[in-house]
């Protein structure tokens, strides 16, 4: 297996809620046009992350453009999926936990999800493999957990990133 290139960073103190709030306003539209519930939740007065804010949002939004993929459409009739995105602090990492109510994914394909073979990035862990490489360069990782074919199918991923900085204001 080859190492990943070295991603550049630039780090700078930033307001996670804020940052992510923004960035997925426009999926926020998306997921209203198909009837998905589309959430952002943060507690109050989470400490700034030293991150490169670009990046994250990249990494958070491609998670939410995936699960909008996935999730249950919504008709007039019949209520469409969920997808929550969740800021917290956990014992000095930052944790951005997007949850969604899709279908799951196999148990076979979540093993292998981050494998790459002879160098070469695969189909729908393409964007899971660069995830990776992303927040594995700010010093945190990624997990995957997934429930698949039954009622309470659906994935959720947990990027950490490690904490720095005051209680914004």
């Amino acid at each position: 297996m080859n190492a990943p290139e070295v991603i550049p960073l630039h780090r700078v103190p930033t307001d996670l809620p804020r940052l992510l709030g923004g960035a997925i306003e426009v999926l926020q539209r998306q997921a209203a046009s198909l009837d998905v519930a589309l959430t952002i939740e943060a507690p109050p007065n989470l400490p700034l992350v030293t991150v490169d804010p670009h990046k994250i949002a990249w990494a958070v939004t491609t998670l939410v453009g995936n699960s909008l993929r996935y999730v249950r459409r919504g008709t007039q009739l019949h209520p469409g999926g969920a997808i929550h995105v969740r800021i917290d602090v956990e014992r000095g990492w930052a944790v951005i936990t997007v949850s969604d109510d899709g279908p799951g994914i196999p148990p076979a394909k979540v093993r292998h999800l981050f494998h790459r073979e002879n160098g070469i990035l695969h189909g729908a862990a393409l964007a899971l493999l660069l995830i990776q490489d992303v927040i594995g360069a700010h010093g945190g990782t990624v997990d995957v957990e997934s429930q698949h074919g039954s009622l309470e199918s659906g994935t959720t991923v947990r990027l950490r990133l490690p904490c720095s900085g005051a209680v914004p204001s």
